[in-house]
């Protein structure tokens, strides 16, 4: 079954930087299959000089700003989702990835349930996600727990460049 843990560097830093870069080259490839994109390129950076030169940012999450965990099953790390506040009430639903041989198995529903749990505990009544198109799966996991389509919000971290590659979503609490 899997359990979600939250980050600690001390024991998953290898682990979640690699995930990381599994995740951005995932991103990096898809924008080439689909729309002929070399983000490395555009970036100038591949997905593990991103993550490398990124990873402060990366892992600057804790509550009750905010909260990264790891899918853990059968003592493999599987997965990730963290979730930020971008204010008093609303929450930002971030990085949500699970390894390709684990998904199908409704860990991607769990991890945003426990996202949304944190951010609730943080005081966040509303939640907002930035999805690559291409993510047809994750898309009905979250119209199926209340998320709708909304037009882009300032604080995505998209790159500009991306964002028409992009779908932006909204839960209002």
């Amino acid at each position: 079954m899997g359990h979600l843990v939250p980050l600690d560097l001390s024991m998953h830093l290898d682990d979640f930087v690699q995930l990381n870069v599994e995740y951005l080259s995932w991103m990096y490839r898809q924008l080439e299959e689909n729309y002929q994109i070399d983000a490395a390129s555009i970036i100038g950076l591949t997905p593990s000089e991103y993550v490398h030169s990124h990873l402060e940012e990366l892992t600057s999450l804790n509550p009750p700003e905010g909260i990264i965990y790891l899918l853990v099953v059968e003592g493999e790390v599987a997965g990730m989702g963290a979730v930020r506040k971008l204010g008093d009430e609303i929450g930002e639903i971030k990085r949500m990835y699970t390894r390709p041989s684990f998904r199908g198995r409704g860990y991607g529903r769990r991890m945003l349930n426990r996202l949304l749990e944190a951010g609730s505990e943080f005081g966040c009544s509303s939640f907002l996600l930035d999805s690559p198109r291409w993510s047809h799966a994750a898309h009905h996991i979250y119209r199926s727990t209340g998320f709708e389509e909304r037009g882009e919000y300032p604080e995505s971290e998209v790159p500009p460049i991306f964002r028409s590659y992009w779908l932006y979503m909204e839960k209002k609490g």
